[in-house]
């Protein structure tokens, strides 16, 4: 009996030595909670692996060098938005990708609310810096329409303000790169143009 056992481990063991790195990597994700699986992307930013992390409304799938996927799902209830409030260049995108998308204002403070539009519950009121990407994560309550608004004191073009209903249905977009800021007296500032297009959206 203790043969068969130390051969079976031995069997294991040769298994697992043998898993590509890649296939670990996938174990490993999979392992995750959905906010793990997040931050998780954040940390493989711009990464020379091929990781590409894309976060769908109902899970957050990691793809791998060699074609390998891993799912995370996302808990009903909730929905991920990520948000790239922008003043001169956006670039198209639909289900955020936290290891390529950039937007626009890094490292930027702003505030920002959002109400529920058919409740009028305030959901987020704060003060925020936008990321290492330019973008904006916020965890939200699923299956609703949210009014959000943002308010940026720009060096060049003074107090900036965007709005846009978003809404958090099985078919919406986690990746919002269209609210623009505009000038609250009404100017204008310089016509958008195309720009931090990671090329994996």
């Amino acid at each position: 009996m203790k043969k068969l056992t130390l051969t079976a481990l031995l069997v294991l063991g040769l298994s697992a030595c043998g898993q590509s790195e890649t296939a670990k990597q996938a174990e490993a994700f999979s392992a995750l909670d959905h906010k793990a699986a997040v931050l998780q992307g954040h940390q493989w930013y711009k990464n020379n692996d091929g990781i590409v992390v894309r976060v769908h409304p109902d899970r957050v799938n990691a793809t791998f060098s060699d074609g390998t996927e891993a799912d995370v799902a996302i808990p009903n209830g909730e929905f991920y938005l990520s948000i790239a409030p922008w003043a001169t260049f956006t670039h198209p995108c639909g289900n955020h990708v936290p290891t390529g998308c950039t937007g626009e204002l890094i490292g930027q403070p702003m505030h920002v609310s959002a109400v529920d539009v058919d409740s009028g519950e305030e959901v987020i009121n704060k003060m925020i810096t936008t990321q290492h990407d330019g973008f904006i994560d916020f965890w939200v309550p699923a299956q609703r329409q949210l009014a959000f608004t943002f308010h940026f004191d720009h060096p060049k073009y003074g107090m900036l303000e965007a709005k846009e209903v978003l809404p958090t249905f099985e078919d919406s977009r986690t990746c919002i790169t269209t609210m623009q800021l505009k000038p609250m007296d009404g100017g204008a500032i310089e016509a958008p143009g195309q720009g931090g297009h990671s090329g994996h959206h």
